[in-house]
């Protein structure tokens, strides 16, 4: 079971200019991409993933209380209302990450968003937004457990393996002060069988 990461209240509003198709003056579309949205404060982005955090924790919750007698209806209703929490949730850290990623609190906002796409298990997406964290802030250190679930993404989920990012993912642990010696034998080890997969090393 993999873990659920939504970190402290970041983020801001997303905004998307939504045009209608064909049948607007070719002007009056040319405008509205064209204006630019207003930024909230820190404080009311702040405001604003709160709520939707505690939202779609008791959604997440109620929906998972719901067994098999559950009325159909009422589970696409609720699935309907977490995925569009959810989305507004990557907007907002999104937002925030555009708009302050001078802030302290920015990378934990793709943090945030690697969260959320792990849990629904869209690791290709979940495994960018750590890049793109890494990328931008470069001395940020990612906490072990982060860590340890990329490699171990990296190295028995996304398919076809790549032994280069493996590899690296496995080294950025031994390199961790917070690696713990039991840790650093378990990395060593995978390692120098790191050309086997999950069928090869069970078999």
């Amino acid at each position: 079971m993999r873990l659920i990461i939504i970190f402290f209240a970041l983020i801001g509003v997303l905004v998307a200019c939504n045009t209608d198709k064909n049948d607007e003056p070719q002007e009056k579309v040319e405008k509205s991409v064209e204006k630019k949205p207003e930024v909230l404060s820190k404080e009311a982005l702040n405001s604003q993933i709160l709520l939707l955090n505690d939202s779609l924790k008791n959604l997440s919750i109620s929906r998972f209380m719901m067994d098999a007698k559950s009325d159909q209806s009422q589970k696409i209703v609720l699935d309907t209302k977490i995925s569009v929490l959810r989305q507004e949730l990557i907007n907002q850290n999104l937002a925030y990450f555009y708009n302050y990623s001078n802030d302290s609190l920015a990378p934990y906002c793709l943090i945030n968003i690697y969260g959320i796409y792990d849990n629904i298990k869209a690791y290709d997406l979940s495994l960018n937004y750590l890049d793109t964290l890494q990328h931008y802030y470069p001395e940020f250190e990612l906490p072990n457990l982060i860590l340890d679930l990329r490699a171990v993404t990296l190295d028995y989920v996304i398919k076809p393996r790549d032994i280069s990012k493996i590899k690296k993912a496995y080294e950025e642990l031994l390199k961790s002060p917070d690696t713990n010696d039991e840790d650093a034998k378990r990395y060593k080890n995978r390692l120098l069988n790191i050309d086997k997969g999950f069928n090869d090393l069970i078999n």
